[in-house]
């Protein structure tokens, strides 16, 4: 329990590193003033600076690409006896981020605990007077979204986690607690739950100036305004309560028809003006994965062959560059190594990914909340499902041309780059025409059409979000290979927990080990 527990001397360390970090970052972010104000700002601006919120280099190259993306087929998987097994080190950093964070200025690599950072933030407000306490609630309540946000990423990865307890180093007894697993379910339950709860905190706030100004400075993603925070926490929860409505279907039903009745009530992510984002800044945390699309950067065949070349999707030149002599060419699910090492495949685009220092954090995006209106419309008759379905597709070709357009370059690019126009919206239109596309067929068809064009417009950029679709709905119909590895032929349906929690939290590990296996099903994963 010692990694998942940080003590109290570290944790002062990521706070002063934060707030002592390069002038640079300082100049860039304006980091709030050291006052009870500012601490708790200071915490809450730190939560970006973990890296698996920003994209970071070491996030990319040795969790995302090997794990996620290439489990849910968005990236291109070397053929081996271990192409399944994930690297355990690897995950290990994975869980030890969201609780822990660790040391360094150079946020590729480090930054505080994203769990440690929110359970210091509720013992120093609770320190503070009554009156104080109301006026730097928000502070709480915005990193309260983050927290959640972050936590059902956790479910989505391993099911139980550590949470309700965890992090007892930073309340108020300052006492090592070994920190019993939450039961998944219940502890979604609690997220929606505190979700709908953080819909109306931020429906009522009223921020004193100076609270506005100071979140305005610490609030690395929407500079202190609430009405966006509330629509992420609503997003989130539509978000959540349809990942469990294959489980729990009369009460997701029952809370996102509430939720799509009344957008008044429950403002939504509605356009990309909206998006949760954490834009880069090229000076101080800059996206740089350059090495990351040089290793990992071959197409896959099924995502750009079938779906997008064969359909003339309008995303296509902004997502991918044609080889040289090949030209669209994809890496098959069951291409040799030699075949992969002969390379010749098509890459990710240059100018949106590969040199682009300005790559965004995807924490959630307007397209997102369309699909699920769409599934919410084809399930249970809420709304107009085409519409939505088709709004969808608009937006998230706006999405991508907007990172391409909004472009840094790293400081060693190709000499230049062929200017991409957004298509026009007969393009979009033509292209929502074709029949594997066009919002047609029985209800089952038009379901996997929108689980399907979800799962594109997720990418590269959201492939925790595409790997847990994917084992929710098994759509898109994906193949792949089979490894010759007998423990391990297909890619696994959850993670496996540290060594750490099995060496400093055995009994409370005991508790659930026998869950920890490969091919143990999240709860919300039924099909």
């Amino acid at each position: 329990m010692k990694k998942l527990l940080i003590n109290a001397a570290l944790l002062m360390l990521l706070v002063g590193t934060f707030s002592s970090c390069k002038k640079k970052l300082e100049d860039n972010y304006l980091n709030p003033e050291l006052t009870a104000d500012g601490s708790l700002g200071k915490l809450f601006s730190g939560m970006f600076m973990n890296k698996r919120i920003h994209p970071s280099y070491w996030d990319y190259y040795t969790f995302i690409m090997p794990t996620t993306a290439a489990f849910s087929q968005l990236s291109s998987l070397s053929p081996g006896n271990q192409m399944y097994v994930p690297n355990t080190s690897y995950t290990e950093g994975r869980w030890t981020d969201f609780y822990n964070g660790s040391l360094g200025t150079d946020y590729n690599y480090s930054g505080p605990g994203i769990l440690n950072n929110y359970r210091e933030m509720q013992l120093s407000i609770g320190s503070l007077t009554p009156t104080e306490q109301q006026q730097q609630k928000a502070y709480l309540k915005c990193a309260q979204v983050l927290v959640y946000d972050q936590a059902s990423q956790m479910i989505d990865l391993w099911g139980d986690i550590p949470f309700t307890k965890a992090s007892s180093l930073n309340t108020a007894d300052r006492t090592v607690k070994p920190a019993p697993f939450d039961d998944a379910a219940a502890l979604y339950d609690t997220l929606i739950t505190g979700l709908k709860e953080l819909n109306t905190y931020f429906d009522t706030a009223t921020l004193a100036p100076t609270t506005a100004s100071g979140l305005a400075k610490a609030d690395l993603m929407y500079f202190g305004d609430l009405s966006k925070w509330q629509r992420y926490a609503n997003s989130l929860r539509l978000r959540l309560l349809m990942r469990i409505s294959n489980v729990s279907e009369s009460k997701a039903q029952t809370e996102i028809t509430a939720m799509l009745a009344d957008a008044a009530t429950y403002p939504l992510i509605e356009d990309n003006s909206q998006n949760a984002l954490f834009k880069m800044s090229p000076t101080a945390v800059r996206s740089d994965l350059y090495d990351v699309f040089r290793d990992f950067g071959y197409a896959p065949a099924y995502l750009m062959d079938t779906l997008m070349v064969q359909n003339s999707d309008p995303r296509t030149a902004v997502y991918w560059d044609a080889d040289a002599n090949n030209g669209y060419k994809g890496v098959p699910y069951n291409v040799t190594s030699t075949e992969y090492g002969a390379g010749g495949f098509a890459t990710y685009d240059s100018a949106t990914f590969y040199y682009n220092n300005n790559i965004p954090d995807v924490i959630f995006t307007a397209s997102e909340v369309s699909f699920l209106k769409a599934e919410a419309g084809e399930r249970w008759g809420v709304g107009s499902a085409q519409s939505s379905y088709e709004n969808a597709i608009y937006q998230s070709v706006a999405f991508y041309y907007g990172i391409n357009q909004s472009k840094i370059a790293r400081d060693n690019p190709p000499t230049k780059w062929d200017t991409l126009h957004v298509p026009s919206s007969a393009t979009i239109a033509a292209f929502l025409l074709k029949t594997p596309i066009a919002y047609s067929g029985t209800s089952t068809e038009k379901l996997a059409k929108i689980y399907t064009q979800k799962w594109v417009h997720f990418g590269i950029l959201e492939t925790g979000q595409a790997w847990a679709e994917l084992r929710r709905t098994d759509y898109p119909v994906l193949q792949f290979a089979t490894s010759s590895n007998g423990n391990a032929s297909a890619p696994p349906v959850r993670l496996l927990y540290p060594s750490t929690e099995t060496l400093y939290n055995t009994v409370n590990y005991n508790a659930v080990a026998a869950k920890d296996k490969r091919d143990t099903k999240i709860f919300w994963d039924v099909k």
